[in-house]
């Protein structure tokens, strides 16, 4: 028999959670839309006589029928003795006794850990879609420790034993907040450098020599401080109580891999291996002569080294192709081509493409081209290949009018 009674007044009960009325009414409106346009989608496309927009329309369908039944079926259940999150396809409960703690994600997701690893964890990524969700919290932080505080406690005392950040105690906690305060201000400007890559590179060789240049100046700030700095990400509290570059360090190649694809254009991708791989290697040798020299904690941090290893590849591939291409200032060597065909692909990206005729020691194909340049011309016109050699001997061309 179920009892509707707080779980501080020391008496036994069981309540039960769902979603929100609000939740609710938006989900099924949601999935509704869903299986209806899965539906209209099979159903058009069946005259096309192609297999993939039918098997899009099948999955729309089956996802909305799986979305609905869990929906019908979730549900949050906490007593004295636990709590179980409840699904249509599977369920987990975890005994008070059994529980380790919780710790937190990105601010709102909770995941409640058991002492015994054999068993699952229950992951509450929703629980703020719940009528009442706060006494789901209260229940939380009454019965289960909190792991991320615990991490931090045992973070600040690995920091305060440390003799890397100084002598005493007081001195160690006052180089920790320095280092803090000083990273940040590399992962802003990490963030910045990005931010002005990929969104606005004006002037464009600045832009990108920027762009080239930082994260090497990070990789040498690393290297100085690698004792006390590292390149976590901030999700772990423990890890987080480290000054760290990571921001610094990863974002601005990710906007070098961005404006090499959309700006550039190899005659034949296979020709930056070589400069790829040699870059990759040499950065690959200096982060393991860093991370080996720095102290253990580096070492044995796999975040460190996966960070490092996200930065060997994206600087090694788009490093070259970038220093190829815009800094080559050869007179370009220029073939025409007719427009054979023309498209416009949607989707995370929009690309404007041309199929060209046969240039030069090109064969017809689908070439991206500018939104300016793609309303300039129609199927029909004469359009200029411009050939460029490459500082690197990567040959590379660009299209105009």
């Amino acid at each position: 028999m179920k009892q509707d009674f707080s779980p501080f007044r020391g008496t036994v009960f069981e309540k039960e959670y769902t979603l929100s009325i609000g939740w609710k009414i938006f989900l099924y409106i949601f999935i509704a839309t869903m299986i209806i346009g899965g539906a209209y989608l099979t159903y058009t496309s069946i005259a096309d006589k192609s297999w993939w927009l039918p098997s899009i329309g099948i999955a729309l369908i089956a996802l909305g029928i799986y979305c609905y039944l869990e929906l019908k079926a979730s549900k949050i259940i906490i007593s004295n003795n636990g709590i179980k999150r409840v699904g249509y396809f599977s369920s987990r409960e975890l005994l008070t006794n059994d529980i380790k703690g919780y710790d937190t994600a990105q601010g709102k997701r909770i995941t409640i850990r058991p002492v015994d690893k054999s068993n699952k964890a229950i992951v509450l990524s929703d629980y703020s879609y719940f009528s009442d969700h706060r006494g789901i919290l209260e229940w939380i932080l009454a019965n289960c420790k909190d792991l991320d505080a615990e991490q931090e406690r045992i973070g600040i005392e690995e920091i305060q034993n440390d003799d890397s950040y100084g002598y005493t105690g007081e001195e160690r906690l006052a180089e920790l907040k320095r280092l803090k305060r000083f990273c940040s201000y590399f992962n802003y400007a990490g963030a910045a450098v990005c931010f002005w890559v990929f969104m606005y590179p004006r002037p464009y060789d600045f832009a990108v020599l920027t762009g080239i240049v930082w994260p090497l100046v990070v990789m040498f700030v690393f290297y100085s401080k690698r004792d006390v700095v590292t390149l976590n990400s901030a999700d772990r509290k423990k890890q987080a109580v480290y000054p760290s570059l990571n921001t610094a360090f990863i974002l601005p190649p990710f906007a070098l891999l961005v404006r090499t694809f959309v700006d550039f254009k190899l005659m034949h991708l296979t020709d930056a291996l070589l400069p790829a791989a040699v870059i990759m290697v040499v950065l690959g040798a200096a982060f393991i002569g860093i991370i080996m020299s720095a102290k253990e904690k580096a070492r044995n941090n796999r975040t460190t080294w996966f960070s490092a290893v996200m930065f060997v590849l994206l600087y090694g591939f788009t490093a070259p192709i970038l220093i190829n291409c815009n800094f080559d200032y050869a007179e370009p060597k220029v073939y025409t081509a007719r427009v054979l065909n023309q498209r416009v692909l949607t989707g995370k990206h929009t690309s404007y493409e041309l199929t060209l005729s046969k240039w030069g020691p090109k064969e017809s194909e689908e070439t991206e081209v500018s939104k300016s340049l793609y309303y300039q011309v129609k199927v029909g016109d004469t359009v200029y290949i411009n050939l460029k050699p490459g500082l690197f001997k990567m040959p590379w061309f660009y299209v105009s009018k």
